[in-house]
């Protein structure tokens, strides 16, 4: 479902068992299914007042969000859980907590936050103030969420609520504590935790400098709203305190220098290490768009700049790092308290309770994963759409307006094929117009003006001048999407291919880990639907340079 620069799409995870409501852009969309995964995209559009379109939007906006809240209570429930192991173990061990790893524990007597705060002498008064108040949340008795009942999995469309453990409680007096006690007695920053970047590219020049400095004196200002009228979140005035150090950094150095982040969110994609060649032009790209990204960023002062800003950021860490960051503004560098130790004075838990705390982290989690479950026929990325669609709005209309008729999401409808979804769909009367993104082979494809080339030699993989085999995909010999009359018949010869493949990896399985058997047993797989006349094989393009991509891609639609 695509909603103007935003697609909802789905994703099954292997690690967490769990079937996920992807939400990103349709840019970045549009290059991972298209251009990397080498899909068409098929969109059929609906013409529904502005009205619908916005309660259409906020009930996917909401789907999403729900099963987010329903993920993050599941990680608390862990994290809970692993606190109370830790708490048998070692009665003096450390909770570490994210964002603390941005700091040492070594007193900084020459940081530039005083100066910048100049706190009076009574506003010093309030903020040592807060931090004994602080402190006694963190020191009192735990709390104990037994009369609190975990939120439902009943449902994906009913809101619930995000629970707060005794972990997260405690978690929250720390960063308020933190906060305050820095902006009294700064500690050194962890360097390794930064990243700079050197450069002509990532240089500031003396005008954005003084917007940098602009946009400091406005930081300062937030925070210190923040921290003494206690208005905020603790991941608020984290944020705040985080953004006043880079850019003061970046402000010293004249280049850009921001936080890094734990690249441990949700990727649909595998992450595979380039080669030189490629991570050479791909540098050269990013430094082209971080001249665009910062003309964008220095444009007007605004907490939505800063979250874009520092998204792209990121994004570049996740190219340098091979990972992905978690979405979100929050800065998740993990680290323990440098005042303090987090768990002091505190009490040992029962056996009962620890297995009380296990025994919710295992119950909730099977219990979404059960809410949000996958399976090939009945539960897959599209019949799934369908069956969103169709729960959230039973009859195909909002209001008065009729958006669709339903299609159903059954096995039996044969929806969950996509060929025959799509086929559904163009008919559909709420099916206005058809809009086709060609995949990038196809895209070059169209470019071969010889018959042979384009019709064998570009579908024979040692021969093709435009696909490049890589460490994604397993071996095949030949692409069977562009063709259906002999499409067993390939289909039979990459089916053999494939068995060879693997027989051959049986033998050679002592020395390469088995990959070369993994690699065959995928080949078979996805060879087998050809036999009977379906494509799924598309092959990938993971290291294509935006030089490479044909200008036909970049049009607003292409019919």
């Amino acid at each position: 479902m695509r909603f103007g620069d935003r697609v909802y799409h789905l994703q099954y995870s292997f690690e967490d068992k769990i079937f996920h409501i992807v939400r990103e852009t349709w840019e970045d969309f549009r290059f991972q299914y298209g251009v990397v995964q080498n899909r068409n995209i098929e969109f059929y559009e609906w013409e529904l007042s502005d009205p619908t379109k916005r309660l259409l939007r906020q009930k996917w906006n909401e789907l999403y969000l729900v099963q987010e809240t329903h993920i993050q209570n599941q990680k608390k429930l862990e994290q809970e859980w692993e606190t109370s192991l830790t708490s048998v173990r070692d009665e003096k061990s450390t909770l570490p907590i994210s964002g603390f790893g941005y700091f040492t524990n070594i007193s900084d007597p020459d940081s530039p936050i005083p100066n910048l705060f100049s706190f009076s002498k009574e506003e010093k008064d309030i903020l040592e103030r807060s931090i004994l108040e602080w402190k006694e949340v963190n020191h009192s008795n735990q709390l104990t969420t037994e009369g609190e009942s975990l939120p439902k999995t009943d449902s994906p469309y009913r809101l619930i609520h995000s629970i707060q453990t005794d972990t997260e409680r405690l978690t929250v007096a720390e960063k308020r504590s933190f906060v305050r006690m820095f902006l009294l007695d700064p500690v050194l920053l962890y360097e390794p935790a930064f990243l700079r970047l050197d450069g002509s590219a990532f240089h500031l020049s003396e005008p954005e400098i003084k917007i940098w400095k602009g946009y400091l004196t406005r930081l300062v200002q937030d925070l210190r709203s923040c921290v003494l009228d206690n208005g905020c979140n603790d991941w608020e005035e984290m944020t705040l305190l985080l953004r006043i150090l880079y850019t003061n950094k970046s402000i010293a150095e004249k280049t850009i220098i921001f936080p890094k982040k734990n690249l441990d969110g949700f990727q649909y994609f595998p992450s595979i290490d380039l080669p030189d060649s490629v991570f050479s032009t791909k540098q050269k790209e990013y430094e082209l768009l971080f001249q665009s990204k910062k003309k964008i960023f220095v444009s007007g002062y605004h907490s939505i700049q800063f979250f874009n800003w520092e998204s792209f950021l990121i994004r570049y860490q996740g190219f340098l790092e091979s990972g992905s960051a978690p979405e979100g503004i929050e800065f998740n560098w993990v680290g323990q308290n440098p005042y303090k130790k987090q768990f002091e004075n505190r009490d040992r838990l029962e056996e009962t309770e620890i297995q009380k705390k296990q025994k919710n982290f295992e119950s909730y989690t099977k219990g979404i994963q059960n809410l949000y479950s996958y399976h090939l026929t009945h539960q897959n990325c599209t019949s799934e759409l369908f069956r969103y669609m169709n729960e959230m709005f039973p009859e195909g209309r909002i209001g008065n307006e009729t958006i669709w008729n339903p299609l159903s999401s059954g096995m039996m409808s044969f929806n969950f094929i996509p060929a025959v979804a799509a086929w559904k769909l163009e008919s559909n009367p709420g099916t206005k117009q058809k809009n086709i993104y060609p995949s990038y082979r196809n895209l070059k494809r169209k470019k071969i003006t010889g018959y042979i080339e384009k019709h064998f030699k570009d579908g024979f993989v040692p021969t093709s001048k435009i696909y490049k085999p890589n460490p994604i995909d397993h071996p095949f010999l030949f692409f069977t999407e562009e063709t259906i009359w002999n499409r067993p018949l390939l289909g039979l010869v990459n089916t053999v291919f494939g068995i060879g493949y693997t027989g051959v990896g049986i033998f050679s399985a002592p020395f390469d880990k088995g990959s070369r058997f993994s690699k065959g047993t995928e080949s078979v797989f996805y060879s087998l639907p050809e036999l009977v006349f379906f494509n799924i094989r598309k092959g990938h393009f993971p290291f294509i340079a935006a030089e490479e991509i044909p200008e036909e891609y970049y049009t607003k639609e292409s019919l």
